[in-house]
């Protein structure tokens, strides 16, 4: 062997182990950001497993909420049917010589109510006017929405 190629096989070690040691500096550079990136889609899986666990959370009360109001609605929807149901009986204003005298639940209890007072049960008839003021008994019907029947 020449002292020529002794001298270049020894530059290229030295080359070799110059390289190594560049390729080894960026292999744990490298290795520093996977390790770093990892512990960072760590840090991100866990935060995303809390906030789906408060999510879930959430969801549970919005979905109690939401039957405790779908019942509420039924409770209400049945009040409203009772209460057409009750406006299509028509209510009656009791009337005495043209003023009012009394609210009943139908035109009938508005009769047997003046029937207590005098009126006669039998003779309902338009009331008269004595010098153009209504005189007697007389009864107007009404629902409860307040239309006049």
């Amino acid at each position: 062997m020449t002292a020529e190629r002794l001298r270049r096989l020894l530059e290229d070690a030295e080359q070799a182990r110059a390289d190594a040691v560049e390729a080894n500096a960026r292999a744990s550079e490298l290795h520093r950001r996977h390790v770093a990136r990892v512990d960072h889609l760590n840090g991100r899986v866990e935060s995303a497993e809390s906030d789906a666990a408060i999510l879930r959370e959430h969801v549970a009360e919005c979905e109690t909420a939401l039957k405790e109001s779908a019942a509420e609605v039924g409770a209400l929807r049945e009040e409203l049917d009772v209460a057409r149901r009750a406006a299509v009986v028509p209510m009656a204003l009791l009337l005495r010589d043209g003023a009012p005298h009394s609210v009943h639940a139908s035109v009938q209890a508005a009769k047997d109510h003046a029937a207590t007072l005098g009126a006669n049960p039998s003779g309902w008839t338009a009331p008269g006017l004595v010098g153009g003021t209504p005189t007697g008994w007389s009864i107007m019907p009404f629902r409860r929405n307040g239309a006049v029947s």
